[in-house]
C-alpha cells in the first residue's frame, strides 16, 4: 500500500510541476515567437502599419477588418521608448504588452483626453524624466509589444485615418 500511495504522490507532484511549468513558459514562447517575427519585419522599436486587415491577415490574433492596426515590438533594456500618436476623431487605442503577454498599460481616445498623446515607455529599474505633457508607463518586462487600433467606422473617412495611423509612433528616447 505504501508503494501506491509513493507513486501516487510522486505522479501528482509532477504532474502540478508540468503543469505550472507549462503555464509560465507557454506565453512567453508566444510571445518570444511573434516579437522575433515582428523583429524581422522591421518592428523593433519601430512602428510598422501593416495593410488593412481581411481574410489572410494574421500578424494580430482575430483581426477585425473595421480597426487599423499598427504594432511594434520593443526593446527597453538600454533605454526608454517614445510612443505618440494622435488621437483620431473614432475610437482609438494603445495597449502595450509584457513579455509573458500580459497587457499592463491601454490608454484609448476617451482616456487620452487630448488631440494626441505622448508616452515614454521605461524598462524595470530605469529612472527617466518624461518631457512635459508625456505620461510616463513602466513595463514589467525588458521586452514587448505595443499594438495600436483605430475604428474604421465608414469607408470614406479612411484617407484621413490612414494619415492618423502613418503619425502613430514608436522610437527610442
Amino acid at each position: 500500500m505504501k508503494f501506491w500511495a509513493r507513486t501516487l504522490l510522486a505522479t501528482l507532484a509532477l504532474a502540478a510541476l508540468v503543469h505550472v511549468a507549462a503555464l509560465w513558459a507557454v506565453p512567453r514562447l508566444i510571445m518570444a515567437r511573434t516579437i522575433a517575427a515582428m523583429d524581422a519585419a522591421g518592428a523593433l522599436n519601430a512602428a510598422i502599419h501593416p495593410p488593412r486587415a481581411d481574410d489572410r491577415a494574421r500578424g494580430v490574433v482575430m483581426p477585425s477588418p473595421d480597426l487599423l492596426y499598427t504594432v511594434c515590438s520593443f526593446d527597453v533594456g538600454r533605454r526608454p521608448l517614445r510612443v505618440s500618436a494622435p488621437v483620431p476623431g473614432t475610437y482609438w487605442s494603445v495597449a502595450f504588452f509584457a513579455a509573458n503577454t500580459d497587457n499592463f498599460f491601454v490608454l484609448d481616445d476617451r482616456g487620452a483626453g487630448a488631440p494626441s498623446v505622448d508616452i515614454l515607455l521605461v524598462g524595470p529599474g530605469q529612472q527617466a524624466a518624461p518631457p512635459p505633457g508625456t505620461r510616463l508607463v513602466r513595463s514589467p518586462s525588458r521586452r514587448g509589444i505595443v499594438l495600436f487600433r483605430t475604428l474604421i467606422a465608414n469607408d470614406e473617412e479612411l484617407p484621413a485615418l490612414r494619415q492618423a495611423q502613418r503619425e502613430q509612433r514608436c522610437a527610442p528616447f
